[in-house]
């Protein structure tokens, strides 16, 4: 892990260790920080649901500032601090409670970026209610998406950064008066996406929406 704060000259650095202790269900996570004659140990709480998902959480912190705070995870099937599939397919926000020394508590959802992932446009879901489709779609950046299809609506919006965005599309009144005459029959419309970004190349990505 590296983290760095504006009251040392140089930035924290150091292992992550799994501690077990006596008593305890599940060892704790402990990061090692490091730098400039300081030592900070960062103990989280660890927990293992039913499915097998393992989780640490970071009741405290130190009381100082911090300007950044990077956790590297490695690669490999016997690595036991790894990541839980594939981490550049979806947003990763961070549920975060911050408490003041006065009691004041402010929570937030803070977002985490992944480095290393190969720009591309993915849909996250999507879902049909009637004649119209709600797609979710993740951007690796800011630029401009573009989403349509044969006898559905065409919408453009622009994105200022990567993240997960929600486009809703509507079934043309062509194809409306057609599922109208063909009665139990449904109709598979092909989604054509497109992203330019602010910089680089353009993305492409396709999908199927069965259409009611």
């Amino acid at each position: 892990a590296r983290a760095t704060t504006p009251l040392l000259p140089v930035g924290l650095s150091g292992p992550a260790y799994f501690v077990s202790h006596g008593g305890e269900a599940f060892p704790n996570l402990i990061v090692v920080l490091q730098g400039d004659g300081v030592r900070v140990d960062l103990v989280g709480d660890t927990f293992i649901n039913k499915a097998g998902i393992t989780s640490t959480t970071f009741n405290t912190v130190p009381d100082v500032p911090v300007g950044t705070f990077e956790l590297y995870l490695p690669e490999g099937p016997y690595s036991a601090l790894a990541a839980n599939g594939n981490l550049c397919a979806e947003k990763l926000v961070m549920p975060t409670t911050f408490t003041a020394q006065n009691g004041a508590v402010m929570e937030q959802k803070t977002a985490i970026s992944v480095g290393g992932c190969k720009p591309a446009i993915r849909v996250l879901r999507h879902r049909v209610k009637g004649k119209r489709a709600a797609i979710v779609v993740s951007v690796p950046s800011a630029g401009t998406l573009l989403v349509g299809g044969r006898g559905l609506s065409r919408v453009s919006r622009r994105v200022r950064g990567g993240g997960t965005l929600t486009v809703t599309l509507r079934l043309s009144k062509a194809d409306q008066r057609f599922v109208a005459r063909h009665h139990g029959r449904r109709l598979m419309a092909p989604v054509s996406l497109s992203f330019r970004p602010m910089r680089g190349e353009r993305l492409q990505a396709q999908v199927a929406v069965l259409m009611r």
